[in-house]
């Protein structure tokens, strides 16, 4: 998924399409704690190179298997995704943010793709039921929903003193 600009100038007006599987090394994700991997990625989708604004529009899907460590038990889950991502590329520089300038003539989707997973990363996720929750001398951890209710049931501690009143 390179293109050069010489490529690029001959296809001008034509939708250049592509479908590829994607290889993207775990070290990628190295400095990231929410992801271990991805596998079975594969990009598709089409482009179109505009000469007179020397501007190539990429419409693309991405899916695959995101490898992510469970919130709960820090296993590894399997989590499929399903992206999709516009991204226009310029070979001159600009102000516009949505743009990405590209450098040294060559046009590579990878470096985009990353970014969209990256962008796809949930901030938790687990498989693990209640039971599979840690737990120790004194201490255990609790559900969202149990927190809730125990919350609930003891009231608010700054109108402790009111509960009494009227009681006399």
């Amino acid at each position: 998924m390179k293109w050069t600009r010489s490529m690029l100038s001959g296809s001008s007006s034509e939708e250049i399409r592509f479908d590829e599987a994607v290889e993207i090394d775990p070290e990628v994700f190295a400095s990231n704690s929410r992801i271990n991997g991805v596998k079975d990625v594969r990009v598709s989708g089409t482009g179109l190179y505009q000469e007179a604004s020397e501007r190539f529009y990429v419409k693309m899907e991405i899916h695959g298997i995101m490898c992510l460590p469970d919130a709960v038990t820090g296993l590894e889950i399997e989590c499929p995704f399903e992206t999709e991502r516009e991204q226009v590329f310029a070979f001159e520089d600009t102000d516009e943010d949505d743009v990405w300038v590209v450098k040294d003539e060559v046009i590579e989707l990878l470096p985009v793709v990353i970014e969209e997973i990256l962008s796809e990363v949930p901030l938790q996720v687990t498989e693990a039921s209640p039971e599979d929750y840690p737990s120790g001398d004194g201490w255990r951890v609790i559900s969202e929903e149990e927190f809730e209710k125990s919350q609930a049931e003891k009231g608010d501690p700054r109108l402790a003193k009111l509960r009494d009143y009227g009681k006399e």
